[in-house]
């Protein structure tokens, strides 16, 4: 897996924006690229600059590519960032990476800038002020006692999971009430599996599906969560932190969802189902309940809402809260960490360059003008506020800019490096509808990693075959092809292949660097 692979795609509550870096000495940059141009000013200053790692592919020349050019005086070079083109020399001066393992490879590769925390501080002070309220972020990607990148903050995020019901298929089997706890969530499942909600005189329902595929965890994150646990999340518990996949508490959630997948209530395609196939059988009816972003949900325009009525126009979704169980409720939540600003190694020798970028990040974080265009575009042709003749609130794209590609086309988001904006900008563009169903349905901040997803030294060594090695076992439990008592061999296993070298330095990590 490639190391700019990020988390699962965040949608954003609110405009993003973008990142930045440091200052460092060599006279002779500065006299080179402070030169006069042909008509007397300054000579442009190249940049290097690694496009959004979410765009399909780079887009030269954009109408936003120009804008900032001609704003900042500078000559931008964009380019797609891969784990080839980096381990080739090719580094951008500036790039955005979705993960402190993502920093953690990269500035292992000697290619990054370390930065010093309060040039950022006096460089982007308005800033600066917001993300210090979250100041463990940058303990994140603090390796060697020096900062790597600018971390990113997002309070309110769209992209956290919750329930997301066939509304349509409670009322067939007669459950009026949308379940809250456990228990009222296992006889909803049940009932779609077995009282025929399509109304098909069919036995092909389930009531859930799941996710062993993902790249992090296990899926199924709402029921471990209805348990207390979340695999493959550090939790602390009683002063120390434990690996949420080994756990006692994982081993209860597995004999549930063992029972369900016995009594056929979950699909036994569960093992290779993915978000994209769980949302068609949704639509399709196939099953009546998955666990969803709450921000493709909450409104009627909302992605899944709207390929629904695609697909069956006569279904009903309805979002519901992640079921409270034994101990507790929750689902996976990435906290209020977001993605990191990086900074290319060879920029330090170049204060001139170094200085320009801050300039530029700092309008990317705080100028309203600067904001709206790399991720908007320009209000009237490709975007507008939501409501007619409003100048605060939810934003809408144009016709002809709906789409992702189209607004890849212009430059838009190509040049944005995700929520290094300001919080009052965020407030001003915002949809407190939205906003208000993130409050309701999210785990967050109490459901996260108590490490905040950092980058662990010996990740790089054992933490995909220790996440492969869990979705392996926990796919046999589930399916009945193992039995639950091997749950103690499975943990003896991932302790002896590296969980317990990487518990010792969660620990000492957390004692550190996190602990309050």
């Amino acid at each position: 897996m490639g190391y700019i692979k990020m988390k699962p795609v965040v949608l954003s509550v609110m405009a993003a924006g973008m990142a930045v870096s440091l200052l460092g000495g060599c006279t002779s940059a500065k006299k080179n690229n402070s030169e006069a141009g042909p008509s007397g000013t300054a000579k442009p200053i190249e940049i290097k600059w690694g496009i959004h790692f979410q765009a399909a592919a780079v887009v030269a020349d954009t109408q936003v590519q120009k804008w900032l050019e001609q704003k900042f005086n500078v000559k931008i070079k964009p380019v797609k960032v891969t784990d080839a083109s980096i381990a080739s020399g090719d580094v951008p001066d500036l790039f955005m990476l979705g993960d402190p393992s993502n920093v953690s490879a990269y500035q292992g590769q000697g290619v990054l800038m370390s930065i010093d925390p309060n040039m950022i501080k006096e460089k982007m002070p308005e800033y600066y002020k917001d993300v210090e309220q979250s100041k463990a972020l940058f303990q994140t990607v603090t390796f060697g006692d020096k900062l790597w990148a600018i971390p990113m903050f997002i309070d309110l995020k769209p992209y956290d999971l919750t329930m997301l019901w066939r509304k349509d298929w409670l009322d067939k089997v007669g459950i009026s009430k949308l379940p809250e706890t456990l228990d009222e969530f296992e006889k909803a499942v049940y009932a779609f599996t077995k009282q025929d909600p399509d109304g098909n005189s069919k036995n092909d329902t389930y009531g859930l599906t799941g996710t062993a595929t993902s790249t992090w965890s296990t899926g199924f994150y709402s029921i471990f969560g209805a348990y207390g646990v979340e695999p493959t999340m550090w939790q602390e518990k009683n002063g120390q932190v434990v690996n949420g996949s080994v756990m006692p508490e994982a081993k209860d959630a597995l004999a549930k969802l063992r029972q369900w997948f016995a009594d056929g209530v979950i699909d036994p395609e569960f093992i290779t189902d993915t978000q994209d196939t769980y949302r068609k059988k949704l639509y399709n009816n196939r099953i009546g309940v998955i666990e969803e972003q709450i921000g493709r949900a909450a409104l009627d325009d909302g992605a899944t809402v709207v390929s629904m009525k695609d697909v069956n126009p006569n279904a009903k979704l309805v979002l519901g809260k992640n079921p409270a169980g034994p101990g507790g409720s929750g689902s996976w939540d990435w906290g209020v960490k977001s993605n990191y600003v990086v900074i290319g190694n060879k920029v330090k020798d170049d204060p001139a360059k170094l200085n320009k970028i801050f300039e530029i990040l700092r309008a990317e974080s705080s100028d309203e003008e600067t904001i709206n265009m790399t991720t908007l575009g320009v209000k009237g042709t490709h975007w507008d506020f939501a409501s007619s003749g409003a100048a605060s609130g939810a934003t809408k794209y144009l016709p002809g800019y709906e789409k992702q590609e189209q607004r890849d086309s212009i430059g838009a988001r190509l040049f944005s490096l995700g929520n290094i904006t300001t919080r009052s900008y965020r407030d001003k563009y915002s949809n407190p509808k939205l906003n208000e169903a993130v409050r309701t349905y999210s785990s967050a901040p109490r459901w996260t990693d108590a490490l905040l997803f950092a980058a662990l030294p010996s990740d790089g060594k054992y933490k995909k075959d220790l996440t492969a090695l869990t979705q392996k076992y926990f796919a046999q439990f589930i399916s009945g092809e193992i039995p639950l008592s091997d749950f103690d061999k499975y943990v003896a296993e991932w302790k002896a292949k590296g969980g317990n070298d990487l518990t010792k330095e969660a620990n000492e990590m957390y004692q550190k660097q996190f602990k309050k």
